[in-house]
């Protein structure tokens, strides 16, 4: 029934103008819940996985417009991917070569002067790729391997002109509007979470040479509001993590500062030049 209402292409029947985008939210919630709990019996989950791959069909047909209905197709097309992610390697790899749903869902290119829109983008894919920082428990079930998330960050960067992904973090990091900056934090701080992707970061290097991910992160100059700050602390406490063991990436300078700010909190104020932070 909630299928047929948003357009399933296997019933041949068009989107529901007046209860489709309903029917749409509550089949995202569903995918959100997913069928994680050990005591879902085998019949039961397979049942899910086969309403996954009618909904991913279904997804196609889709035309958002406004920010309404484009919103609710992001938050629709995340959970898909979050729930393909930690369900059969058939169908999480059928998820990862999904391009058309996956440049629909990550690119920011036709949102230019919609922050709040890039916001819902960006944090919708750091909830994907580390959901630990959005709950407070725990669940190794519903975290995608090491391989999904890296192939999620990649795809990322292929929806927006093939760029590299950190790069365009950065530059949606550097944006006007708080929304777009905040967004584009949660993913740097979920890609910190994931010990495979932290190397990547810090040893990213611009155009010019420069390791620009560690002298964005180091100067504090660029972000004047508390929930950016925080944000930005946020980073550094995944960074610093045990696990991690970052201290041979980065310069001396840079890791001692980084501890300093971690010790003090979000307010510190950076004691050392950020340019000449990874001398």
């Amino acid at each position: 029934g909630l299928l047929y209402l948003i357009g399933s292409s296997s019933e041949n029947v068009e989107f529901d103008p007046i209860n489709g985008y309903a029917a749409l939210r509550l089949l995202t919630e569903i995918c959100r819940v997913g069928t994680s709990s050990n005591s879902v019996v085998e019949s039961t989950k397979n049942k899910f996985y086969s309403l996954l791959e009618c909904f991913q069909k279904a997804l196609h047909a889709l035309e958002p417009r406004g920010e309404s209905e484009r919103l609710s197709y992001i938050y629709a097309v995340s959970n898909l991917v979050a729930s393909c992610a930690t369900s059969t390697e058939e169908m999480s790899k059928s998820i990862l070569q999904d391009t058309t749903l996956l440049h629909g869902w990550l690119s920011l290119l036709s949102r230019s002067s919609q922050p709040k829109l890039k916001s819902a983008i960006l944090s919708s894919l750091s909830q994907v790729i580390e959901p630990g920082i959005w709950r407070e428990e725990q669940d190794a079930s519903i975290r995608p391997s090491d391989y999904i998330s890296l192939s999620l960050y990649h795809a990322f960067g292929e929806a927006n002109n093939q760029k590299d992904p950190t790069e365009c973090l950065l530059a949606s990091a550097k944006s006007p509007f708080v929304e777009e900056r905040l967004g584009a934090y949660n993913v740097l701080r979920a890609m910190a979470s994931r010990g495979c992707c932290v190397r990547m970061l810090l040893l990213y290097k611009g155009e010019d040479g420069n390791s620009i991910f560690v002298e964005w992160l180091l100067n504090q100059d660029n972000e004047s509001t508390n929930e950016g700050r925080q944000a930005k602390y946020n980073i550094v406490q995944s960074l610093l993590a045990d696990d991690n063991n970052i201290e041979g990436l980065i310069s001396t300078k840079a890791f001692r500062e980084m501890q300093l700010w971690m010790k003090r909190g979000p307010a510190h104020t950076t004691t050392i030049p950020w340019d000449l932070a990874t001398e």
